[in-house]
């Protein structure tokens, strides 16, 4: 991370000019030394741990949304326990106040730091952002979890093991260490730091997750207008500090720190050691032995719009050209077929070619037996026909996959765009909804159409919602977004149950020709679509899917429940603990 590079850089100085070693130093959590009170870059150190233990990681989706599909048969058990009926109270667990003791011990003695007011006043601010970020990651998962704010001692089990805090509690605690992290933080960080921007963005994300019918199930459209006035401020506050959609989404991830990053994990190889590592979501030609990250299904695939703004419809358009007149989003993110190259030992010599192709000229052990790939080897196989082409460092080769320098953006203006679309939707500012999606569509390099609508027809409250859904998903495709949204809008279930057959479907093309006249290197897809053969294919294992309730809330672990006895469980897992309330 570009920022814990400078920061330590800083506090490294320090002790070099000053006689001291770093390696000497005592626990940092030992917060009543005198280094941490008095020595700001010594106290910069210490926030710079709380940045390295909740920074979001890069996001490679797991099998749990319908983005993706597995690579190949190989993988074919990969189907994660979300989507073959095998979700446990244990699957997923996420408790991370270890860290959270760390926030404490900080925030319990910062104010006595006798350094300069401002610095100290940020280093505050970023700690209760911090707090704020580890508890409501734990609350959108499970619900009221134990509300822990001072640094008590493990020791001390009355203090420690404490019952779980009502989810209200816990939203309304999260709010209250935001606003106090928006009054501190400097207004906009130039290396990356949590600022003011990042901040009130933050605040507009949780306070659509407390209106969203997760949360809310009786529609308090009260929460919807909360939601939509702190993701209104966040924006104006944004613009008035340069913030803006980036007009290249593309370009998106490979111009660092554009008008449209606000909250941003940056990566420096080799001065930050461990890079971006994009092995798995690289064909295995291009990799390092992995391979079946982000596979895009089918079902995201065909989401993407036309560049005239009107869906994709599999039941009338020829498969064989769905990369023609596409919204400008699909080729910055889905490798297909024929694709042009996008990484870097495919540069000018070899587009993206996945099709399968007759290599000894026998029937027997041809496309329909036998396969051949492209590069006649199994080295570009996926199951789904597609690789993906967004976010990757373009420049790293197959021996240098695990250094990748292309930020990982977690917050960025048009999701914040699109809170604030989505609450005003459920308020009754359908005006000002639409207004974002197009807004969103016109830098997608879709055509304004007729009455400038981008293909918009949505006009009444559910089907703007709707809209706005099937945006999100190829706006923030592989973001991290999409798991959490499909709960927050109880569509999990859903969603799955609603594919064809219960399956995720893929491509497979098959070239008509000889192996001797097969396309290779930068042969035009263009001109030769209508000579391939694509069928559709299922996913190896059917989806299975258990009731809404289970996926709102997640149950508390066994391992939890065993170190506190005051833990209840959830009620939709056979406990007492109501995480509506």
């Amino acid at each position: 991370m570009k920022l814990i590079k400078i920061l330590l850089s800083a506090f490294l100085c320090h002790c070099l000019f000053n006689g001291c070693s770093p390696l000497d130093k005592s626990n940092l959590e030992a917060l009543g030394s005198k280094d941490i009170l008095t020595n700001p870059a010594v106290a910069e150190a210490y926030v710079n741990d709380i940045y390295a233990n909740f920074m979001p990681a890069p996001f490679t989706v797991g099998r749990r949304t319908d983005e993706t599909m597995v690579v190949n048969g190989e993988y074919a058990e990969a189907l994660s326990a979300y989507l073959n009926g095998t979700l446990t109270s244990d699957t997923y667990n996420d408790f991370p106040y270890d860290n959270i003791r760390k926030i404490n011990l900080f925030l319990a003695q910062i104010d006595d730091a006798t350094f300069d007011n401002s610095i100290k006043g940020s280093l505050k601010g970023q700690a209760l952002f911090w707090r704020a970020w580890a508890y409501f990651r734990m609350v959108k998962a499970y619900g009221g979890v134990e509300l822990i704010l001072a640094p008590e001692s493990p020791d001390n089990e009355q203090a420690v093991f404490v019952p779980r805090s009502k989810t209200s509690e816990c939203f309304t605690q999260i709010l209250k260490d935001i606003d106090e992290a928006i009054t501190l933080v400097e207004p906009v960080s130039a290396i990356g730091r949590i600022d003011k921007c990042v901040a009130m963005s933050f605040k507009g994300r949780v306070l659509l997750y407390w209106a969203s019918p997760q949360f809310n199930r009786a529609n308090d459209l009260s929460r919807w207008t909360d939601a939509y006035n702190a993701n209104k401020d966040a924006l104006t506050f944004l613009g008035e500090h340069g913030k803006g959609l980036y007009n290249n989404y593309k370009e998106l991830w490979t111009d660092e720190m554009n008008k449209e990053v606000i909250m941003v994990k940056r990566f420096q190889y080799p001065g930050f050691a461990n890079g971006y590592s994009q092995a798995c979501m690289r064909p295995l030609l291009y990799a390092r032995g992995c391979v079946g990250g982000n596979i895009p299904s089918l079902e995201l695939v065909n989401a993407y719009p036309m560049k005239d703004g009107s869906k994709y419809d599999p039941a009338t358009m020829d498969y064989r050209k769905l990369f023609q007149n596409r919204d400008e989003r699909f080729y910055a993110s889905i490798a297909y077929n024929g694709a042009e190259p996008f990484l870097a030992e495919m540069f000018g010599k070899e587009n993206m070619w996945t099709y399968f192709y007759d290599a000894d000229g026998n029937a027997a052990t041809g496309i329909n037996g036998k396969e051949a790939r492209a590069d006649n080897s199994e080295n570009l196989f996926s199951h789904s026909g597609f690789y993906p082409a967004k976010m990757l460092d373009r420049n790293i080769t197959r021996t240098t996959v695990e250094d990748g320098q292309v930020d990982w953006i977690e917050i960025r203006y048009a999701e914040v765009l699109m809170n604030m679309a989505e609450a005003a939707n459920e308020i009754d500012k359908t005006d000002e909804a639409l207004t974002v999606l197009y807004q969103i569509r016109q830098r997608a390099g879709i055509e304004p159409g007729a009455g400038g609508k981008y293909g918009i027809t949505a006009a009444a409250i559910p089907d703007i919602r709707k809209a706005i859904m099937d945006e999100r998903l190829v706006e923030f495709a592989f973001e991290g977004q999409r798991f959490w949204d499909l709960r927050r809008w109880r569509m999990y279930a859903s969603t799955f149950n609603s594919f064809k057959d219960k399956y995720f479907h893929g491509l497979r093309f098959e070239w008509n020709g000889t192996a001797a006249n097969r396309p290779t290197g930068l042969t035009d897809i263009n001109t030769i679509w209508d000579q391939f053969t694509v069928t559709e294919n299922e996913d190896y294992r059917q989806i299975v899917m258990l009731d809404e309730d289970k996926y709102s809330f997640f149950g508390i672990p066994k391992s939890v429940l065993e170190r506190n006895s005051k833990i209840e469980q959830n009620n939709t897992w056979g406990g007492n603990f109501d995480p509506l309330q």
